[in-house]
């Protein structure tokens, strides 16, 4: 490199500038996979996998011992099955959704690359990979990893079905969907059968909806779901007298196959939690950052095509809506549901990927005032970087700082040197997208959990120490992460036990036990006391180092003597 020209470094940047770009957000990725889990969903969802890579009990899910009726087993089996191979840790949990994320990206590209150019196909691809939710659910593993992944590899094989009529096409399009209803249920299905069917519908396409290889489709996803079907059944629908989440005498396969997913609908489900129509209208404007404006930008666009195509201005042969019904008729249906959180409509962003694609592309002709607006939001993203390292977790070395601080003069030149509009904005947006995400992923995240999920801290500590399972419990508090991090399940106590446990027993409590244990004057001594506070459900005066201690809850661990 020391004899090579400006000109020379500036072409190969150019050359390889897209393998740079993702190469900078899969090291995220890799980042993320070593960063304690955070409870509550994705610490129970590790703690229920590291319990199934233990018992070998596949077919029926367990959790701390008890029946399991939730989620589908598709991300325990997968993270049980990496923890066979790499041991009870934060990188075999989230190694197989790491993985499958990747296949969601490259879904996405080779599925736009069967309808646009392969420079809109690369950026759908970019901008997937490069959104708020991947980086998220690549740290905060939860189901919507696999679900986005597996629909976003379904619709890509049957599209190209649609165009070449291969049959490995058409089964390993089926059996995707069968792994995507495995990772979440119907909801796998609905995806797909939403953004093909509504592009058929349109396009009046008798022929493909009536291809008699449907059939065969769907004979394939019922041979691939029986696993599951029949572990369900064997599990709750042949033993009546079972109670499972406050339901008496369950049906498995029906919770699995209507309840859960359409009774949030029908009302039939007890899950609510009080979110508006409009919950994912707020909740996308983060999670799709930094390319939420482009996003919004290529519904309008998809909008106008289709009115140009009922107008008969546009060829069919030359248009798809697959991306613009899988994502809007998917999003209108979780928006029914009476139970919502904002990782629920990630399904649909490899679709919404692609639209944003589609406007981005067009910034060479059109849409100029787009640049000036995306360079505010990345503004805004730099200067959150700077009052976090402020106001919130200040840095204990200079290392992150220096390297932001690089990457932010490359921010600078990367506007005012580029020429090229798209080039501009791309390169730009990456690197605010990159060095927001090497903050959180190095420095924000460790940090957080680190001093303030106290049931890691004292799950390692228990751990390290040796200290044997039935020489371990708790009292009065429970959570997840304390489980996997001493890496097994850890029985309870009432108070009326506290008095007869063994000398030399560990006991785990909140500040109301703590408070218990001194007033019955019980011999036991304290080995650690530990701030905590719910990492996963952050606010401004938690963040706040001045309003910090106002804040915090304590968890302790005691010795019985």
């Amino acid at each position: 490199f020391s004899a090579m020209s400006g000109s020379q470094l500036s072409g190969l940047l150019e050359r390889y500038r897209y393998t740079i770009m993702f190469g900078g957000i899969f090291l995220i990725y890799l980042f993320n996979l070593f960063i304690d889990i955070m409870d509550v969903d994705a610490a129970q969802y590790a703690s229920i996998s590291m319990e199934m890579s233990q018992t070998d009990s596949y077919l029926h899910v367990y959790h701390r011992g008890a029946d399991y009726l939730d989620k589908p087993p598709l991300l325990f089996w997968l993270s049980s099955l990496s923890m066979k191979l790499f041991g009870i840790n934060n990188f075999a949990y989230k190694f197989p959704s790491f993985l499958l994320a990747i296949l969601g990206v490259y879904s996405t590209f080779r599925f736009a690359k069967l309808y646009y150019s392969k420079q809109t196909a690369t950026l759908a691809a970019l901008i997937l990979a490069s959104t708020q939710a991947l980086f998220l659910i690549t740290n905060d593993v939860r189901t919507d990893t696999n679900l986005l992944a597996l629909v976003a590899f379904s619709v890509w094989q049957l599209a190209a079905y649609l165009k070449n009529n291969s049959w490995k096409n058409l089964i390993l399009g089926f059996v995707g969907i069968a792994f995507a209803m495995m990772a979440k249920g119907p909801i796998g299905i609905v995806a797909v059968v939403a953004a093909l069917g509504f592009d058929l519908l349109i396009k009046l396409d008798w022929r493909s909806i009536f291809k008699w290889q449907w059939l065969v489709g769907l004979l394939i996803v019922a041979v691939f779901l029986i696993p599951l079907t029949w572990g369900l059944y064997t599990q709750f629908d042949l033993h009546p007298e079972k109670t499972a989440y406050g339901i008496r005498s369950p049906s498995g396969v029906r919770f699995f196959y209507w309840t859960q997913s359409f009774g949030r609908i029908t009302g039939e489900s007890s899950w609510k939690n009080d979110t508006g129509y409009f919950f994912f209208l707020h909740s996308i404007l983060w999670d799709f950052q930094p390319w939420i404006l482009f996003l919004i930008i290529g519904l309008v666009s998809g909008f106008k095509k289709l009115v140009q195509f009922f107008r008969k201005k546009i060829d069919k042969g030359s248009v798809e809506f697959m991306t613009l019904g899988g994502f809007v008729l998917v999003f209108f249906a979780l928006s029914l549901s009476a139970y919502k959180l904002p990782h629920y409509i990630f399904v649909t962003f490899p679709f919404a990927a692609v639209l944003a694609a589609q406007s981005l592309v067009k910034l060479k002709e059109k849409y100029g005032w787009s640049l000036w607006v995306q360079v505010f939001l990345n503004s805004l993203f730099w200067i959150v970087i700077v009052l976090g390292g402020v106001l919130f977790f200040p840095y204990e070395s200079i290392a992150l700082p220096v390297i932001l601080s690089v990457l932010f003069i490359l921010w600078i030149i990367a506007l005012f040197k580029i020429k090229s509009r798209l080039q501009k904005l791309l390169v730009a947006t990456i690197l605010t997208a990159f060095a927001f995400n090497l903050n959180l992923a190095v420095h924000f995240y460790p940090t957080l959990i680190g001093n303030y999920q106290a049931t890691s801290r004292i799950g390692k500590k228990v751990y390290e120490a040796g200290i044997p399972m039935d020489k371990f419990v708790f009292y009065r508090a429970h959570d997840h992460t304390l489980e996997f991090y001493r890496k097994g399940i850890i029985s309870g106590v009432y108070f009326d036990d506290l008095s007869g446990l063994a000398n030399g027993t560990w006991v785990y409590t909140n500040e109301d036990g703590y408070d218990d244990i001194l007033r019955s004057k019980f011999d036991y001594i304290l080995i650690g006391k530990y701030e905590d506070y719910p990492v996963a459900q952050l606010k401004m005066p938690f963040l706040m180092k001045e309003t910090r201690h106002e804040h915090l809850s304590y968890s302790y661990l005691l010795e019985k003597q």
